[in-house]
C-alpha cells in the first residue's frame, strides 16, 4: 500500500528544521527537495520528504 499522507508547509518545514518558506523554495530549486503535491494550501506528500532525508537531503549527490 502507498503512503498518502498530507502534510502541510509548516510540518514540512519542522521535519527539515527550516524556519523560513524561502529556504523551502530554494531546496526545492538547489537541492531536489519534493514540489508540494498541492499548491494552495500547499501540502507535500510525507514519504516523499522522508524519502528525500534519507537519501542525504541537501547532501544528495546531484543526478
Amino acid at each position: 500500500m502507498v503512503d498518502i499522507e498530507m502534510i502541510d508547509e509548516e510540518e514540512a518545514m519542522r521535519m527539515i528544521r527550516v524556519s523560513s518558506r524561502v529556504t523551502i523554495r530554494k531546496y526545492t530549486e538547489r537541492y531536489n527537495f519534493p514540489k508540494p503535491v498541492r499548491t494552495y494550501p500547499k501540502q507535500y506528500l510525507r514519504s516523499a520528504i522522508v524519502e528525500w532525508i534519507l537519501n542525504g537531503g541537501i547532501n544528495q549527490k546531484s543526478s
